[in-house]
């Protein structure tokens, strides 16, 4: 009796172990069947958004009106036309005249005074002109005004005025527009003296330079060293 109840138990925990097996294996392949379902979905809604957006995209394009287009390059064909109207109104080079010593003449002293003879190192424009070695401008304006001595005379102080000479009722008058002092080494007595600045001049006005005071002194003569000029600013 007692060996027929454990054969019984036997097979039927036998019977149950296979169920119980069987199922596990489906659970398993629904399992797999699932996951294969859910990333196949996946991989469509993601194909479907990509494929949505570049359609979005190619429509966004073909809506745009050819009206913004033309609305886009307007700036830089309104820059391009300002360039070439700046262009064509630029101004002419500036207008200049530089003198130097001229080598060939000794310096001209009259009275308290020493004046340089001039010859013309560099011109651009004609609204610079010389004359009488003194430089003549022909339109009123601001100009910049420069000139340097080389000395090579055993002095305590040694220097150069540049003035201007204008027309008026009771003649032609002058007026110093720059001064240069420099004192003169002990022991080797060579110093430049240099001046500029920019003054408003006027038509037909006459600039020379003057060394005042100083009949014997030695100046150098070489058109890097001394040399006088005004440049138009404007």
């Amino acid at each position: 009796m007692l060996y027929n109840a454990l054969l019984s138990l036997t097979a039927f925990m036998f019977c149950l172990s296979l169920f119980l097996l069987q199922r596990a294996s489906d659970l398993e392949s629904d399992f797999h069947k699932l996951r294969g379902d859910i990333i196949l979905q996946l991989n469509q809604q993601r194909s479907e958004g990509v494929n949505g957006k570049m359609a979005k995209m190619a429509k966004t394009r073909e809506d745009v009106k050819p009206s913004v287009f033309k609305r886009a390059q307007s700036p830089l064909e309104s820059f391009s036309r300002r360039v070439k109207r700046e262009q064509s109104s630029c101004r002419a080079p500036a207008s200049f005249l530089q003198l130097r010593a001229n080598t060939n003449k000794q310096p001209d002293i009259r009275g308290n005074i020493t004046l340089i003879p001039w010859t013309v190192s560099a011109q651009q424009g004609n609204t610079i002109s010389q004359r009488e070695n003194r430089i003549v401008v022909q339109e009123d304006g601001y100009y910049l005004v420069f000139g340097q001595v080389l000395f090579e005379s055993p002095s305590t102080v040694l220097g150069h005025v540049i003035r201007s000479w204008s027309a008026t009722e009771a003649g032609k008058v002058s007026t110093e527009l720059l001064r240069c002092l420099q004192e003169m080494p002990d022991k080797t007595p060579v110093n430049t003296c240099y001046a500029a600045g920019t003054v408003q001049l006027s038509r037909d006005e006459e600039l020379e330079m003057v060394i005042p005071h100083r009949p014997a002194a030695i100046i150098a003569i070489e058109a890097d060293s001394t040399f006088f000029g005004v440049i138009r600013l404007n």
